[in-house]
C-alpha cells in the first residue's frame, strides 16, 4: 500500500529548498485542484518553475509528476473529506476519529520502514547483557522511559528511570560494567539528553537512542540509533500524539525481541510478576476487610 502523500509532504515541508516549498504549499493547499493540472500550470499558480515540480516529485520519492497527480487521485476520498486538516473548532468527533485513524496508519507505516530491525536486535542484546539499564527522557518522551523501565523490570532487568538528571549523572558514574543508556527524544535536540548521552559515552556506557527519522544530533551520538517515523507537528499537536504512539510502537518491538530471545525465562518471570500483583492483592483486601 502506498504512503500517504500529503503527509509525507507536510513531514518534509521544511526541508525542502525553497523553489520546491511553493510547490509543496500550493499541493497541500488545494490537493483536489492539483489532480487536474500539469506541471507547467502548478508551478505558474506556485510561482516556482516546472522544473522545481520534477525535482519536488524526486525530493518527496517519486518518479515524476504523473505518478504525483496518481497517488493524489489514488487518495480522492480522505482528500475530499478534508481528512489532512489539522482539528477544527467544535469538529464532529467521527470525523477526528477518521483524521486521526488515518495519520495513526500513517506513522505506523513509515515507523516500520525506518525502525531497522537489525538495530532492534542489536539493542535487545545489549538490554540481554547489561547489568543496569538507565533511560531518560522529557515531556511525553519520559512516558516511553518509563514504559521501558516497566516492561523490562518484569523481566528481572534492573532498570533506573529518573526526571533528575543529576541522579542519572551519579548513578551512572559508578555503574558497573555492560550498563546501558537508553535515550528518548522525538527531535533528537533536546540539550538535557544530549548532555546526559555525552556523560554515558564518557563512562564507557553504550548508548542507544529513540528518535525520529532524521540525522539529529543525540542519534548521531549513539552506538544504537533507533528510528521511528518523522510525524508532522500540527498546531493541536496532534502529531505529538502520533510521536508517542510509535515511540511506544518501538519499545513493544524491542521488548517482542527480547523475550523471544528469552522465552522460557521471560514466561517465568512475568509469571512470577502475575504472582506478586495477586499477592499484593490479597494482602490490601484481607487489610481492608
Amino acid at each position: 500500500m502506498q504512503s500517504n502523500l500529503l503527509f509525507l509532504i507536510q513531514e518534509q515541508l521544511n526541508d525542502l529548498p525553497e523553489s520546491e516549498k511553493k510547490i509543496a504549499k500550493k499541493i497541500l493547499e488545494d490537493p483536489a485542484a492539483v489532480i487536474q493540472m500539469n506541471a507547467t500550470s502548478l508551478a505558474a499558480k506556485a510561482g516556482s518553475s516546472s522544473a522545481a515540480v520534477i525535482r519536488f516529485c524526486h525530493s518527496i520519492g517519486l518518479a515524476g509528476f504523473t505518478q504525483l497527480k496518481l497517488n493524489l487521485s489514488a487518495d480522492s476520498q480522505s482528500i475530499q473529506e478534508k481528512l489532512y486538516s489539522e482539528i477544527q473548532q467544535d469538529e464532529d468527533l467521527e470525523q477526528i476519529k477518521k483524521k486521526f485513524l488515518l495519520q495513526t496508519h500513517h506513522v505506523f507505516k513509515e515507523t516500520n520502514q525506518s525502525l531497522s530491525s537489525k538495530d532492534v536486535s542489536k539493542a535487545s542484546d545489549c538490554f540481554n547483557e547489561s547489568t543496569t539499564i538507565y533511560t531518560y527522557g522529557l515531556g511525553a518522551s519520559h512516558l516511553v522511559a518509563m514504559d521501558l523501565q516497566q516492561k523490562f523490570s518484569r523481566l528481572g532487568k534492573s532498570v533506573i528511570c529518573s526526571q533528575d538528571q543529576h541522579l542519572l549523572a551519579t548513578s551512572m558514574s559508578v555503574a558497573k560494567k555492560k550498563a546501558v543508556f537508553f535515550a528518548v527524544s522525538n527531535s533528537g535536540e533536546k540539550q538535557e539528553v544530549i548532555a546526559l548521552m555525552k556523560i554515558a559515552k564518557n563512562l564507557g556506557i553504550k548508548t542507544i537512542s529513540l528518535t525520529k527519522e532524521s540525522d539529529n544530533s543525540l542519534s548521531q551520538l549513539a552506538d544504537i540509533s533507533l528510528k521511528t517515523a518523522n510525524t508532522h507537528e500540527a498546531p493541536l499537536r496532534s502529531g505529538a500524539t502520533a510521536s508517542l504512539l510509535v515511540q511506544m510502537y518501538a519499545i513493544d518491538l524491542l521488548f517482542y525481541d527480547f523475550a523471544t530471545k528469552n522465552y522460557q525465562k521471560t514466561i517465568e518471570n512475568l509469571e512470577k510478576s502475575k504472582d506478586a500483583i495477586r499477592n499484593l492483592t490479597q494482602y490490601l483486601e484481607k487489610e481492608n476487610k
